[in-house]
């Protein structure tokens, strides 16, 4: 007999409405929920299907009269109201949930992966993934390149729901049966003969609680073809802002499992995929204060970062670490398991320069030993949890140590930038040696995050260096140029026209402002913008230009494998322009050799001209245009962008 069944507690222990394993994840519910499916479906994946695994979050708005044995299932709300009408809390949430399976549809959020395995056992429903899932509190199978440890983490889809109420679907590889159950996570209450029950029911085969394996005794949408699993979340309260909460919650703890391929992610008619991170991190999280992916992005994508590779940690494995300096940045470190997920961000860097990073522990060794030490939420590696914790101590302080070690080995000069005082450099020779002398030993480490001893004395000597600007040569030289490198460390733009002079050419930040006059070239190294060629020993100005200008561009690195880069450019006004792009090295630039170029927003080609000349193209004053750039050779680079007027 298929229907609802709350097993009798024999008269012993009241369960209340307070679940430990429930309200674990009660304090931010749409941030865990996202982190505990995508979690579990990666570590479900079908090793014989080379493609990653997806998972899709979609809403359904269900006629309450499918809601599987509903009478049954309200008697059962309203006994529950019943035995806890003393409780205020308790009572108030069963008002709600009656409230909600009067209305004529209830909301469930659906949640479906694919290139999995599906949950194994559910035909037996005493053992495999299935009997975990459904039955089982506390435990996990999992192995150590796998997410979860402790079994809690099935708990995230009950605080979602306003019913306490979760379906699940599933397919098994390799087998021909479809498996559907409901778990409710409700309290104690009393059966039509009177009798005390556990807080935890069943809907399906009454008899053992077994799932139902008939698929035609089960409403046709829950009903699972594929192979993989289903996740119905009944009440589900979908006035949250659910999908911008699920969709930053995925880029900000899985956007190193996306880059490389391993996940895709579809929440509503969002598709996170390798191809579309950088645009969605961009929208959802560069404005975001409390979100850090940007920054980790930029980290771990553009050539400019410092990668370091440690080949075997304390025997442990391979540990990977990006690092890239930036004055905008937050100090901060993503620390990353190898199932490509974010734990936590780590901080208390003492350095004198900002960065942001993303360390990576891709040995199986390792991965088993911090899945041992992370708590059931898993956002932190705490060694007392560990069965030596004087070890689990001692290799965490270690690897601090090491990350440390590596963040202090950049050069100060590689990420601080001197500023000049306007005009003072005219008067200051340019040909200073730069020498520092810096102890190459470490610091003493106190303590698992790094407590430095006192420093040694450092000698400095200061070599102000003038910022070189650049002319692309040969596209609509007239026109005003404007440029940004990808390996830049802050957004700023490299060049500008002092809009109230009415002159361009002008170097700003080397050798005075651009005040219509032609300045001074000291060391006889910068080009100007304008229509005329630069010459030795002075620059050239032009007379004001109406023609379109960059004010913002940035550049990414997609796939240094293909060759492949986002060039995202905005201007100052509507109208039809061309850009040219090059190739930036030690000692200058070269056009790059480009293969296509295609408008992300449109999808539409853009015509490669002669001389690197590309275009035109539609820019819009208060829109981005955003590129996927092609090159023809396979390499991550430097590049450099500038746009030309029509």
């Amino acid at each position: 007999m298929i229907n609802w069944n709350f097993p009798s507690n024999n008269y012993g222990q009241i369960t209340g409405l307070n679940d430990a394993g429930i309200e674990t994840f009660r304090g931010n519910p749409l941030d865990s929920l996202a982190r505990e499916i995508n979690q579990n479906s990666c570590d479900a994946k079908d090793n014989n299907n080379p493609g990653p695994v997806e998972v899709h979050f979609s809403l359904l708005n269900i006629p309450s009269i499918h809601f599987p044995k509903k009478a049954e299932f309200i008697s059962i709300l309203k006994s529950c109201r019943e035995y806890w009408k003393d409780n205020i809390k308790t009572a108030r949430f069963f008002d709600n949930a009656l409230s909600i399976m009067e209305l004529d549809q209830i909301p469930f959020l659906k949640i479906s992966d694919y290139n999995t395995t599906g949950l194994t056992g559910a035909s037996d429903g005493h053992r495999g993934g299935w009997h975990n899932l459904i039955k089982s509190v506390g435990s996990s199978d999992k192995d150590s390149q796998s997410g979860g440890s402790f079994g809690i983490g099935k708990h995230a889809p009950f605080v979602c729901s306003d019913l306490r109420t979760v379906f699940y679907g599933t397919k098994e590889a390799g087998s021909s049966e479809e498996a559907f159950q409901g778990v409710a996570k409700l309290v104690t209450h009393l059966t039509e003969l009177g009798e005390p029950t556990q807080g935890t029911g069943y809907f399906g085969e009454v008899e053992k609680n077994k799932p139902i394996i008939t698929s035609d005794d089960v409403y046709e949408v829950f009903r699972r073809s594929d192979v993989g699993t289903d996740i119905f979340i009944a009440g589900f309260n979908e006035n949250s802002g659910w999908e911008e909460k699920v969709i930053k919650s995925v880029l900000e703890n899985f956007f190193i499992a996306i880059l490389n391929e391993k996940l895709v992610v579809k929440v509503g008619e969002t598709t996170i995929n390798a191809n579309s991170l950088s645009g969605l991190i961009e929208k959802y999280t560069k404005n975001d204060p409390d979100c850090l992916s940007y920054h980790y992005y930029e980290a771990y994508t553009l050539s400019s970062r410092h990668h370091f590779l440690q080949n075997n940690f304390m025997n442990l494995g391979e540990v990977d670490l990006f690092v890239l300096p930036g004055k905008d940045l937050p100090k901060r470190i993503a620390m990353v398991r190898g199932t490509g997920m974010k734990i936590y961000d780590k901080g208390s860097f003492r350095t004198p320069f900002k960065f942001a990073g993303v360390m990576i522990a891709r040995g199986e060794k390792l991965n088993d030993f911090l899945r041992k030490i992370e708590p059931p939420t898993h956002s932190a590696w705490e060694p007392d949890r560990h069965e030596d914790p004087e070890y689990a101590k001692g290799t965490i302080r270690k690897l601090y140590a090491w990350i440390n070690e590596q963040v202090r080995s950049i050069s100060i000069t590689d990420s601080v930038e001197e500023l000049d005082v306007d005009g003072l450099s005219q008067y200051l020779p340019d040909n200073f040696d730069a020498s520092v002398e810096v102890d190459s030993k470490p610091p003493a480490q106190n303590g698992i995050e790094g407590e430095m001893t006192a420093p040694k004395d450092v000698e400095i000597e200061t070599n102000h260096r003038r910022r070189k600007q650049t002319t692309f040569v040969g596209i609509n030289e007239g026109a005003a140029t404007y440029y940004e490198t990808a390996a830049g460390l802050d957004d700023e733009e490299f060049s500008q026209v002092n809009e109230d002079s009415g002159a361009e050419g002008t170097n700003k930040g080397s050798g005075g402002e651009g005040n219509g006059t032609p300045g001074k070239n000291d060391n006889n190294d910068q080009k100007s913008f304008g229509e005329g060629s630069s010459s030795e020993g002075k620059n050239t100005t032009s007379t004001p230009s109406k023609n379109l200008r960059m004010i913002r561009s940035r550049i990414f690195c997609i796939n240094p494998t293909s060759g492949t880069y986002k060039v995202s450019v905005q201007a100052d006004a509507d109208g039809e322009g061309y850009i040219g792009i090059k190739i930036i090295g030690e000692v200058g630039g070269e056009a790059a050799s480009v293969q296509s170029v295609v408008v992300q927003q449109t999808g539409e080609s853009v015509c490669l001209g002669k001389n690197g000349k590309i275009g035109p193209i539609s820019f819009y004053k208060d829109k981005k245009c955003d590129l996927i750039v092609t090159l023809n050779d396979s390499l991550r680079c430097a590049l450099e962008v500038a746009i030309h007027a029509n």
